[in-house]
């Protein structure tokens, strides 16, 4: 599998992405920045980029003063308020307090690096459009689905948390998690919100760590996750991450399966959200039921189980289709066709079993036994 890296397109869009009103404010809080990205909302879609099973730290909070959504929720070691109007992101960040103080400009390249700014989403819509005509079927504002840039650490324990489970629990589970071993922010909204846990204190806490995991009704993730931890610390921890930022892509997700409880799909999900492999393309049952009725009717027509193999040539295909970044276009599919964002009445009122397990994140197989 050969790496394809994105080009960093940020000086050449069209359309400036651009950070005013910094300003540091004495908030009743604690400290806090308020800034605003001038990016078209075509461009993102908060909603679904951030509730769509990527992150799990995230909530939608109803407000009456705009038709678009505000999202509250923690990244990068900090309590995110944003919210969107046809033309900005408009946040309010609250920094963990026992971190060092940073400048205000700080937490406005933070954002841009969260949703990936540089990648010049219309380009690539236009290319994927042209390569497919399934694309040109989805409607607009699910195609303004943006790719999170994520914490490795984070983003490999949490789909370890989203295996055979929904959104709710997950994230009622990493919400404990942040709480027993992550730094205080703050309360908010009536609750208090937690830093995710560093490697070091995870270390630190290492003997009593599944123990603690299985009197929270982790189950048998408990043990993935203890066993993970003390896998990262020894390949190297941070700079292990570096390393497979730094490596082809197949190279990397061939590092990433042997973590104790990673698959190759959860290995795919980790590639394309926290290390910058947008040619990384997961195949769950959602994506596998697209490319059996779309893209592979016919070499998939009698194919009942997603066998390596076939796993391996759907994500091949789509590869072909959509090119470098078809983790990218992956997401948008994926996106698109949950019930959860439908905007039909009818499939709004729709809340079945199916509904919840499509609901889940890209990872939430039970991981496959690997070869001894």
């Amino acid at each position: 599998l050969v790496r394809m890296k994105p080009v960093n397109t940020f000086f050449n869009l069209k359309f400036k992405y651009k950070a005013v009103n910094y300003s540091n404010f004495n908030c009743e809080m604690g400290r806090c920045f308020v800034g605003e990205i001038a990016i078209p909302a075509n461009q993102v879609n908060l909603e679904v980029s951030l509730v769509g099973g990527q992150s799990f730290r995230w909530r939608k909070v109803d407000t009456t003063d705009s038709k678009l959504p505000h999202l509250h929720g923690i990244a990068y070691n900090a309590y995110w308020e944003l919210s969107q109007s046809t033309a900005a992101i408009s946040y309010k960040v609250y920094p963990a307090p026992d971190l060092p103080e940073m400048k205000a400009n700080y937490y406005g390249d933070l954002l841009r690096r969260y949703f990936r700014l540089d990648f010049d989403l219309n380009e690539n819509l236009n290319k994927w459009r042209a390569a497919h005509e399934h694309f040109a079927t989805i409607t607009p504002h699910m195609k303004a689905v943006r790719v999170l840039d994520q914490e490795p650490l984070e983003n490999i324990l949490s789909f370890i948390c989203s295996q055979n489970n929904h959104i709710k629990r997950i994230s009622a589970m990493i919400d404990w998690f942040c709480s027993k071993y992550g730094l205080r922010i703050g309360k908010f909204n009536e609750r208090e919100e937690f830093t995710f846990p560093t490697l070091a204190v995870l270390e630190e806490n290492q003997k009593e760590l599944e123990l603690n995991l299985r009197e929270a009704k982790f189950g048998y993730r408990a043990k993935f996750i203890a066993q993970t931890v003390a896998k990262i610390i020894d390949f190297g921890g941070k700079a292990w991450f570096d390393k497979l930022r730094e490596m082809s892509y197949g190279d990397a997700r061939q590092e990433l399966v042997r973590l104790p409880g990673i698959g190759y799909k959860v290995a795919d999900c980790i590639c394309l959200m926290s290390l910058g492999h947008l040619e990384a393309v997961p195949i769950d049952t959602h994506i596998y039921k697209i490319a059996q009725n779309v893209y592979m009717a016919k070499e998939l027509a009698k194919v009942k189980t997603v066998t390596p193999r076939i796993y391996e040539e759907i994500a091949n295909h789509l590869r072909n289709i959509y090119g470098p970044y078809a983790g990218w276009a992956q997401a948008v599919l994926f996106c698109a066709d949950l019930q959860q964002f439908q905007t039909t009445k009818e499939s709004a009122k729709k809340s079945t079993r199916e509904d919840k397990e499509k609901s889940e994140s890209c990872g939430s197989a039970k991981p496959k036994k690997k070869r001894k």
